[in-house]
């Protein structure tokens, strides 16, 4: 599964789309993703978040 920004909006509690991106493409700078497409677990990953946790709260948030 894929995240995007407006994802990373609900999990943060941003509202600043800006932000959101910037925190996208600053994890996939660090696992060298040249595409702009980010996998959750990866997300996760980089951020030491839990993932099964993290998908529960966006699938009841989304």
């Amino acid at each position: 599964m894929l995240i995007t920004p407006k994802d990373i909006q609900l999990i943060t509690g941003t509202n600043c789309a800006n932000t959101a991106r910037r925190e996208h493409r600053t994890v996939r700078d660090a696992f060298g993703i040249t595409t702009t497409r980010l996998s959750i677990k990866m997300y996760c990953e980089y951020w030491q978040l839990d993932y099964e946790e993290t998908v529960e709260f966006l699938n009841t948030n989304r």
